[in-house]
């Protein structure tokens, strides 16, 4: 059996990371799979089989000043200790996900680590990369080191697009690889007991931050003066504080919840009548996935990217511009007042979402590992 190497930062509570975890026991039955980490933060169940390493222990939630200077001074020590580890084990091929894995893997490549480099973008790296510093560093890099995998795999077609007009990548190696989600195991969760008296009518999913927007939709509920118009909303993070204080300004605490976070997700999506997204910018949005597994009515931003994509031209849920606030309260309403239009959308979800079954996902990427 060939030896594979996973390699991205850590198992933590994301998106990339709850994708590797529907991925791995699929490619266990392939593959000798080896998990290589950065950091301990581990979130979702691991195969007995899967053998775990760790280059080093770093913290997931250091701040952007310390990741720039791990991007600078301690890339070529993860690429040496990443090359290392895989002639030692013998890795026949490399899945890689997330920027300072694949940079530390390519420059790896480049020192003379032998076997199919495969990596994942997970964002489209116009949009995450555009300002500041660190930003400037990560366009560098990109176009440094990208192009010197044997196949770059983004999780949208506008990521790929991306990948190719902007920072020189190949077209022909560069192709797309969409999210994997665990139908199976959604379905089962989704039906657990919710036993929260606070069942709101939109849930929202994601971390406590300006990308995902959530303040825009705590004024929307401000302004539907409807009793019906209550939002949870799943996630933790840098805003937490700042997003309590805007429920508690606007006087919608009753109506309004900070939920926190919950190992299953799923029962909450299932009890919500509309599932909102108001990211600023996605890679290609997980939730969206899960909430079409649930069945649920979507009402997203029209996010780079991977909204348009999934949903279609308001094919599976409605789309409205990034950070239009009257659109998207125009949207919610729609949701509250007509009952219909909610039922021909959940009619409709579930078709939509076969093609990303984790079984499906996996078969064409162990061809692409194996250069199919």
């Amino acid at each position: 059996m060939k030896k594979l190497a996973v390699f991205l930062y850590s198992m933590g509570p994301g998106g990339a990371e709850r994708v590797v975890s529907n991925l791995l026991p699929a490619l266990c039955e392939k593959y000798e799979v080896h998990l290589v980490l950065m950091s301990e933060v581990v979130a979702y169940e691991i195969p007995s089989a899967v053998k775990i390493y760790f280059l080093e222990r770093s913290d997931p939630y250091e701040s952007g000043v310390k990741k720039l200077f791990r991007l600078a001074f301690a890339l070529p020590s993860l690429a040496l200790k990443y090359k290392k580890l895989c002639e030692n084990l013998g890795i026949d091929a490399h899945f890689v996900l997330m920027n300072r894995p694949c940079y530390a893997a390519l420059t790896a490549k480049i020192l003379g680590l032998k076997g199919r480099m495969v990596i994942s973008e997970r964002s489209c790296p116009s949009i995450i990369y555009k300002s500041g510093l660190s930003g400037f560093a990560n366009r560098i890099l990109v176009k440094a080191l990208y192009p010197r995998a044997d196949l770059i795999l983004a999780n949208a077609q506008g990521n790929a697009d991306d990948l190719v007009r902007n920072f020189g990548c190949d077209a022909a190696k560069t192709k797309v690889l969409y999210n994997a989600v665990d139908l199976a195991a959604i379905k089962t969760l989704a039906n657990e007991p919710l036993e929260d008296k606070f069942k709101p009518f939109f849930l929202n999913i994601g971390r406590l931050d300006s990308g995902k927007n959530q303040a825009m939709l705590i004024k929307i509920i401000a302004n539907l003066n409807d009793e019906r118009a209550t939002l949870g909303i799943l996630g933790k993070g840098p805003l937490q504080g700042e997003l309590q204080n805007l429920i508690d300004e606007l006087g919608v605490s009753s109506r309004v919840k900070l939920l926190g976070t919950d190992k299953n997700p799923f029962k909450f999506i299932k009890n919500a009548r509309c599932f909102v997204c108001a990211s600023r910018f996605e890679g290609f949005s997980n939730v969206l996935l899960e909430a079409l597994a649930c069945e649920k009515f979507i009402v997203s931003t029209d996010h780079k990217s991977g909204a348009r994509e999934l949903l279609g031209d308001d094919e599976y849920g409605i789309l409205v511009p990034v950070d239009d606030e009257k659109a998207m309260e125009t949207a919610m309403r729609r949701a509250l007042e007509d009952e219909n239009l909610r039922r021909d959308y959940e009619k409709k979800a579930y078709n939509r979402v076969k093609n990303f079954d984790k079984e499906v996902v996996a078969r064409r990427l162990t061809e692409y590992l194996q250069g199919d």
